[in-house]
């Protein structure tokens, strides 16, 4: 009887991580502008440091 619970508590646990991760899995992902921002600050960045490396 032991088993059968332990093996339950188990499985819905799985389950539950599953399926919050499901729901999440863009929660923390930026949205394309804001991505095409951040390359064009880091090109810009890297054209600076390496004029004033240059210098």
């Amino acid at each position: 009887m032991k088993a059968f619970i332990i093996i339950f508590v188990v499985v819905a646990a799985l389950i539950g991580g599953i399926l919050t991760l499901r729901s999440s899995r863009s929660a923390g992902m930026p949205n394309q502008d804001v991505l095409d921002r951040a390359k064009e600050r880091g090109r810009e960045q890297d054209a600076k440091d390496k004029k004033d490396s240059e210098d």
